[in-house]
């Protein structure tokens, strides 16, 4: 169960739209990790980690009267957080074309070889920005494909040929560990 399904109280609501400090502490408090953690999860730096949760939580407290209570608040406020992440990211670097070209890789992906443990962080650490936020944001936030492509200005086949490409490419980079793993025990 993802930690943005949680909600906030009306007592709470009420006063951190009046902008009572201790409304603000309850709310950061309840959201700091799943916040830091999804942030982290599309950027892989600490740094822009901690301004896109410090600029998501400003964002959040200032539209508060937007949050209409139809979704629960941590779902509105996760949305911040990926349009933060997203800005931060294209800050960090802008798009090219090799960021979408899927021409160079094998059409096959090993089921096998995304199951193995491996370090999360070390294995997103291999994917370009744009192919780990995508595989992310499906894959454990639970996006749609639709949802994804409008959040990047693109087309649903943007987001699915990128997805496709982050596993590809996890499972080149897994399929490779193994190798040099079998080359040590080898020798």
């Amino acid at each position: 169960m993802s930690h943005f399904s949680n909600n906030i109280d009306e007592v709470t609501h009420k006063a951190a739209i009046k902008g009572k400090q201790v409304a603000y502490r309850n709310i950061y408090d309840r959201f700091k990790s799943p916040v830091y953690n999804l942030a982290y999860r599309m950027l892989q730096n600490r740094e822009d980690a901690l301004d896109v949760m410090q600029n998501s939580f400003v964002s959040a407290f200032r539209n508060l009267k937007q949050w209409s209570g139809q979704v629960a608040f941590g779902y509105w406020l996760r949305k911040i957080v990926i349009n933060q992440a997203l800005q931060q990211q294209r800050k960090n670097s802008q798009l090219t074309a090799a960021d979408l070209d899927t021409d160079d890789l094998p059409d096959d992906l090993s089921e096998q070889a995304l199951e193995l443990s491996h370090d999360l962080n070390v294995m997103l650490a291999q994917l370009p920005p744009l192919s780990r936020s995508v595989l992310w944001l499906f894959e454990v936030e639970g996006l749609s494909h639709k949802e994804i492509a409008d959040l990047y200005q693109m087309s649903v086949s943007f987001s699915k040929s990128q997805l496709s490409r982050s596993k590809k490419l996890m499972a080149n980079w897994l399929s490779d560990q193994e190798q040099k793993n079998e080359q040590q025990h080898s020798h």
